[in-house]
């Protein structure tokens, strides 16, 4: 597996395996090789004479409080066999938060690691509490928790394919 960097590179991590658990070379099938280029863009929001908003994504060469980057994962497989179980991971840079339901879950799902991406879970991950009253109850951690994104593959990503993520920080 390969990385190349794009504007801004957060950390990527590409994990895949062979088919059913095999690794490709010992099935006889070649060699999967995910490449991945990550794509920084800050969001900028104009509006025109009619009050109409516009987004457009621009190159990040200055960011402050409030801004939104926008991450795109392209992910694609050089290689000679298919990538099967590929995850994709990335730290949710510091500095930032992210922002709720701005994630693509096309062709994977995704999942959130509080713990600097030991363990991953659902969105929106939920710990016990204690109430006033003494009584526990289940409540979402606060965006600051969230330390890592993880996309899993729902399929195989055959040799020449591409498929591109997305996921969104806010600047603090």
């Amino acid at each position: 597996m390969q990385l190349k960097r794009g504007w801004v590179v957060t950390g990527l991590l590409i994990l895949s395996a062979g088919a059913f658990g095999v690794s490709a070379s010992a099935a006889g099938e070649g060699h999967p090789n995910v490449v991945v280029d990550v794509l920084a863009m800050k969001e900028v929001i104009q509006h025109d004479n009619a009050g109409r908003q516009t987004v457009q994504l621009k190159e990040t060469e200055s960011t402050g409080p409030g801004d939104t980057l926008v991450y795109r994962i392209l992910y694609r497989n050089e290689g000679t066999a298919p990538a099967h179980d590929t995850q994709l991971v990335d730290p949710i840079p510091a500095g930032t938060l992210l922002i709720p339901g701005s994630w693509d879950t096309k062709g994977g799902e995704f999942s959130v690691s509080t713990d600097g991406g030991k363990t991953f879970e659902s969105y929106p991950a939920r710990r016990a509490a204690k109430q006033a009253d003494g009584t526990t109850r289940l409540q979402e951690v606060e965006l600051s928790a969230y330390t890592h994104v993880r996309w899993t593959a729902k399929e195989p990503l055959p040799p020449g394919a591409e498929r591109m993520t997305t996921f969104k920080v806010k600047v603090q």
